[in-house]
Formats: C-alpha cells, sequence, structure tokens
C-alpha cells in the first residue's frame, strides 16, 4: 500500500476515465467522488451529512467537469436517490449494487467482493494513489474470507461493514469508491485516424512539385 501511495503512472492519459461516488449521509459515514484512469487514481471530494440532491448535483458537476467516459454511483441504500436525481437531470450513471451476484459467482460471493478483488490486483501489479492516510486505512481495512453456506459454495467474500465497525473500523468508504471504478469495463477508444495528406499542383505545375499540401480530415 505504501509503494502505490508513492507510485507515479504513465501512459494513462488516454485511457478511459471512470468516475465514481459512494454515498453515505448519517454518523461516520461520508460521500465519496474519486476518478480512475488507467493506473491512476484521483480523489476528488469527501462529504458528512449532506443530502441526496447536493450528492446528485456535486456528480452532474463532475461529469461535466471531467468529461469521464462512465459514471458509477453506490445504488444502494440512500444512493438510489442519486442516481435518481442525476437520470432526472438528463445523466446517465451506473448502479452500482454491492449485494448483487457478482459477474464469476464460482469465485466471488457478490460484486462487492469481485471489484475488491480487482482493486487488489489493480493494487499489486503497480498504480498510483493519492498520499491520503484516510484511503490507505481503508484499502487495509476490510479482510478476505470463505463465505460459508448452501449458497455460497466457499466462494471469496469481502467483509461486511457492520463486521468492521464491530472491530473499530470505519466504513470504508474512500476503498468503496475506488473499488467502484471497476464495477464497467470499457473499451479504450480508437486512436484517431491520420488526416489524409492531398498535394494540389501549383499554377503551371502539374506534378505538384511546386504545390502545396493541405490536409482533408476523414469524415
Amino acid at each position: 500500500m505504501e509503494a502505490a501511495r508513492h507510485y507515479k503512472a504513465v501512459g494513462h492519459q488516454t485511457l478511459p476515465k471512470i468516475l465514481a461516488c459512494d454515498v453515505a449521509r448519517f454518523g461516520d459515514d461520508q460521500s465519496v467522488f474519486g476518478i480512475r484512469q488507467g493506473r491512476k487514481y484521483q480523489q476528488l471530494e469527501k462529504f458528512r451529512g449532506k443530502p441526496t440532491d447536493f450528492i446528485g448535483e456535486r456528480v452532474i458537476h463532475w461529469i461535466r467537469t471531467l468529461a469521464p467516459d462512465a459514471t458509477v454511483v453506490d445504488g444502494d441504500g440512500l444512493g438510489a436517490g442519486v442516481c435518481d436525481h442525476c437520470t432526472a437531470r438528463g445523466f446517465r450513471v451506473f448502479e452500482f449494487h454491492g449485494g448483487a451476484a457478482s459477474h464469476d459467482p464460482a469465485a466471488y460471493f457478490n460484486r462487492r467482493t469481485e471489484v475488491w478483488a480487482a482493486l487488489k490486483g489493480w493494487l499489486i501489479s503497480g498504480a498510483e494513489i493519492p498520499d491520503d492516510a484516510e484511503l490507505a486505512a481503508d484499502l487495509t481495512g476490510p479482510q478476505f474470507d470463505y463465505a460459508q453456506g448452501k449458497r455460497s459454495h466457499g466462494t471469496l467474500a469481502l467483509e461486511h461493514k457492520d463486521l468492521m465497525k464491530k472491530r473499530g473500523l470505519n466504513s470504508p468508504d474512500c476503498g468503496d469508491t475506488l473499488a467502484m471504478t471497476f464495477g464497467v469495463q470499457v473499451a479504450p477508444k480508437e486512436p484517431e485516424e491520420e488526416p489524409q495528406v492531398l498535394t494540389i499542383p501549383g499554377p503551371g505545375d502539374w506534378m505538384g512539385s511546386s504545390g502545396c499540401a493541405t490536409s482533408y480530415g476523414r469524415k
């Protein structure tokens, strides 16, 4: 974790940008905004005690400011109101439901476990995160274990937030925000085509040896 706080990502500038927001309002929990582009993650802002319409407007602010390729919002509990607010204002967001079935149910207990596992692999491979003590604590707080029960079949499961609080740890809101950036798959953009360069012959020079070069972009 310490290495990620000092890692410097390169070559990420052309990769898809994924904005995420974990929503909370009461107690010690907080709403957190962040954006990941390739192997670089930036934490944007944190709020406590703010209503869903306020958080929804901040989502819209960051969509307008950063033009992400996808926006993921915690769709559980109060987060549903934030998603509805953004949709009503004409902005598309992807609702993330941590308790939903994973894409690989043979390996992961639910979607929250699955995205946190992807986050773990991302960090191990080398990634840049802010030098933020709260984020670092969140990323090392929840534990992985194997779920027990007829429906779980020994799949990997991430520790529930309520169990973390019993151990004296806060809800990992900063970590959840980063993890949610792995909740969507966004294909890299196709590189822009080079414009065709056509040589227009100059007067009296039909071969174009003294002509001028003009670029015509492909439509």
